[in-house]
């Protein structure tokens, strides 16, 4: 291997030569369920050679749900000024949904093999994003409702905009962590930072000039997917 890489704090080829080690140890075969003295008993030494697939996995698909397709749900929603708009808001966010959901079952499958899952901050900051976002669409729903009942925004309407621009932000952040994390190269870190900024910056341009036009306003008058 031409240059040392480490997935998730764990030096892969230090792993694999634990592996190799752990096989090769008087007493320590397959089955016998000893390991030599030192190594991490709760790592999952066997399954090693399928952390560099997983994490790739993780990191494509939690980049593009969050430094793409998140965002540009919410600036479709400001830009199309329709009904369409809604449609485009909730079609790009399932989208970014079935991407989270994906990247939060590999992330998982790589923690479970490198004891990595829960004791450290990208992990647990992680599961907290997902778990908000996960309510989220029920904000979103409940706000719809009452807002087609009384034609203008109320309390539910700002926790439904409030949360999902907190929690895209720290998982734009959070995605900064794991790359740190993963020892990914700096071509990668410079890529997502790039398209995460790109699309990130978009959407608070716009969100603060949709903002700006409320503030001038005596009275909300807008559609509701401008509210949103």
């Amino acid at each position: 291997m031409d240059r040392k890489m480490a997935l998730y704090g764990l030096p892969l080829w230090v792993s694999l030569a634990a592996l190799s080690n752990a096989q090769a140890a008087p007493g320590a075969g397959a089955g016998s369920g000893q390991l030599p003295p030192g190594m991490n008993p709760n790592i999952i030494y066997e399954d090693l050679p399928l952390v560099p697939k997983f994490a790739k996995a993780h990191g494509v698909v939690m980049g593009i749900a969050f430094g793409i397709i998140f965002p540009l749900g919410a600036i479709l929603l400001r830009v199309i000024r329709s009904q369409y708009g809604v449609y485009a808001h909730i079609s790009a966010q399932l989208i970014g949904y079935a991407l989270m959901i994906a990247g939060l079952a590999t992330g998982i499958r790589v923690g479970k093999i490198l004891d990595r899952l829960h004791n450290n901050g990208h992990t647990i900051l992680g599961t907290v994003i997902v778990v908000f976002l996960l309510i989220q669409p029920f904000i979103g729903f409940w706000h719809h409702y009452k807002f087609r009942k009384t034609q203008s925004s109320g309390w539910w309407t700002h926790v439904h905009i409030w949360v999902g621009r907190f929690f895209l932000l720290l998982g734009i952040i959070n995605g900064g962590t794991g790359l740190k994390l993963a020892d990914n190269t700096a071509g990668g870190i410079i890529a997502y930072a790039v398209v995460a900024g790109v699309f990130g910056v978009a959407y608070i341009a716009i969100a603060a000039l949709r903002q700006g036009k409320v503030i001038l306003k005596d009275k909300e008058t807008t559609p509701e997917m401008q509210q949103t």
